[in-house]
């Protein structure tokens, strides 16, 4: 599949989400979901799909029924489906983690202005503030829901599911709090000869009578583009201009995916550690205040800063996630995924770390 860098941008925005307030709600009513279709038995046996990484039956669901809802005209853009439709669900958990996040943020404010009304002269203009936090939050679910509900849409529109199903798979996973993780070990490099799945290079490959997948050696870094490595020399491949170019492109594209993607799993493993911070904070000022050493004012201060770290970690993690997503894409998103295996010889280029590992 050709995929530009324009689509790798849209993918990493599929996922722009308010990060004003915070917090889950504690009485917020998690609807079990009503049995999604079942998936394909393909997407059981043999070669894993990409997808399949991510260990969510209800993105399996959503894609095969994008599957079966397709004219024969649109089979030719499957691939690029799977990618809309991961991206869209991603981001439509994401977002509805962070609203329960917000809510249980705006409960825990509610609570203080409260026991602030009850004994202002102790708070003196705190409740001000509490006001105006109470307006950031409200503002901020408005966005993120308006945000949620164009990702709802899309994938009910492309997957043919009610609205009411859609909402309640979902709601099953964010009762579990289960951010989407890509289960797959974080590249260093990949096979220079996973370009051969690409669209565009078949394309360029064919105008000319050439195998691509015999010609592309070597491995693919975050470094190249970036000033650090000599460029590939593309120019010495066979089908000038045309094909060189159009490796060029995809070398460059894969690059630019395994930076974003090493950044992003640098930025997600440190939201990760600051909210297990931020819990084991909360649960001393629980404690304290259980023995009389902390007001009950000072421990929902505590509980909101929680929630604003919940609220971070599961937007780095979908950007994680995301970033997972454009690596697949600039690759050709034929690709399947072996996940915890052994490396097989012609992925040696992976550096001996299995996890995303191409099938030849």
């Amino acid at each position: 599949m050709m995929v530009s860098r324009s689509m790798v941008a849209m993918l990493v925005g599929a996922l722009g989400i308010a990060c004003a307030g915070s917090g889950v709600s504690a009485s917020h009513a998690m609807a079990r979901h009503e049995a999604m279709p079942e998936a394909a038995p393909a997407l059981r046996s043999g070669a894993r799909p990409w997808w399949s990484a991510f260990g969510s039956e209800t993105l399996n669901a959503l894609i095969v029924d994008a599957g079966r809802g397709a004219t024969a005209s649109s089979d030719l853009d499957a691939p690029a489906a799977e990618i809309g439709i991961s991206a869209a669900y991603v981001a439509l958990v994401v977002q509805t983690l962070q609203l329960t996040y917000i809510e249980s943020a705006l409960t825990a404010v509610r609570r203080q202005s409260q026991l602030v009304a009850a004994s202002p002269a102790l708070h003196d203009d705190f409740a001000r503030e509490l006001k105006r936090r109470e307006a950031g939050a409200a503002a901020a679910v408005k966005k993120v829901e308006a945000q949620r509900q164009t990702n709802l849409a899309f994938l009910v529109a492309r997957c043919g599911l009610s609205e009411e199903a859609l909402n309640q798979a979902i709601a099953d996973e964010v009762a579990q709090r289960r951010l989407p993780r890509f289960a797959a070990s974080l590249p260093q490099a990949v096979p220079t000869a996973l370009l051969a799945n690409r669209d565009d290079i078949q394309l360029a490959a064919s105008l000319y009578g050439i195998e691509p997948r015999a010609l592309l050696a070597g491995t693919i870094d975050a470094t190249e583009d970036a000033g650090e490595n000599d460029p590939p020399a593309d120019a010495d491949l066979p089908g000038a201009p045309l094909f060189p170019q159009v490796v060029a492109q995809g070398r460059a594209e894969v690059a630019e995916a395994l930076r974003r993607l090493q950044a992003s799993n640098h930025m997600a493993a440190d939201a990760t550690r600051r909210t297990h911070e931020a819990k084991d904070e909360f649960e001393r000022s629980k404690a304290q205040m259980s023995r009389g050493e902390m007001s009950e004012v000072r421990m929902l201060e505590d509980f909101q800063g929680l929630m604003l770290d919940q609220q971070r970690m599961a937007a780095a993690n979908g950007e994680l996630a995301i970033a997972w997503i454009a690596l697949v894409a600039s690759l050709g998103s034929r690709t399947p995924v072996l996940l915890r295996g052994s490396p097989v010889p012609e992925a040696t280029a992976f550096r001996a770390r299995p996890g995303l590992v191409g099938s030849f």
